[in-house]
């Protein structure tokens, strides 16, 4: 059955157009989200909400050749699936009153420092690529194990490792750069 926001569309070469694309590549995006979330009904909303992103810039797609399209969709419904398995299994953090916490002064300014070293690595790792970027904080931010990586993204545990190597590099030669320039 189709969704209804496809059924929806006023134009009917579009409309078609729209369920040419659902039919050929609903799997392959539902799959796609499945790997990452081992849901089957977050995997339908992934599903859904790729092809409601695909209908708001149906247009673009037109003229694209199947491995493109398929490209395309895959790397959106990836994203997305990323993005609610992160929103699923997010840290909630409770207020602490200072009765809780006794403060030793030393650990405070260790504390500051590290804080500090942590925004100037974040920045750091925002310039990266976005492939390395997305592993570089998933195993180091997120603390996920290069296996789990290499499902949510769909590459090979090999790959993972590769990127990571590389991220790692890249960051060292970034951070060398920030603090012989006196920029810390």
């Amino acid at each position: 059955m189709l969704p209804i926001f496809i059924l929806a569309i006023d134009n009917s070469n579009d409309r078609d157009f729209a369920e040419i694309l659902y039919i050929k590549y609903k799997d392959k995006i539902y799959r796609t989200a499945y790997k990452i979330l081992n849901n089957e009904q977050d995997s339908e909303d992934v599903t859904s909400e790729t092809f409601e992103k695909i209908i708001n810039k149906l247009q673009d797609y037109h003229n694209k050749s199947d491995d493109e399209l398929a490209g395309i969709f895959v790397t959106i419904a990836k994203h997305l699936a990323i993005d609610k398995y992160r929103r699923k299994n997010k840290i909630e953090f409770k207020p602490i009153s200072e009765d809780d916490v006794d403060i030793n002064f030393d650990e405070v300014g260790d504390f500051i420092v590290k804080k500090e070293l942590f925004e100037k690595l974040y920045q750091a790792i925002e310039t990266l690529d976005i492939d390395y970027a997305q592993i570089i904080k998933l195993k180091l931010l997120y603390g996920y194990h290069d296996k789990k990586i290499a499902e949510m993204l769909n590459i090979s545990d090999g790959n993972v490792r590769i990127k990571f190597y590389r991220a790692k590099k890249i960051l060292s030669e970034y951070l060398k750069g920030v603090y012989q320039d006196g920029q810390e």
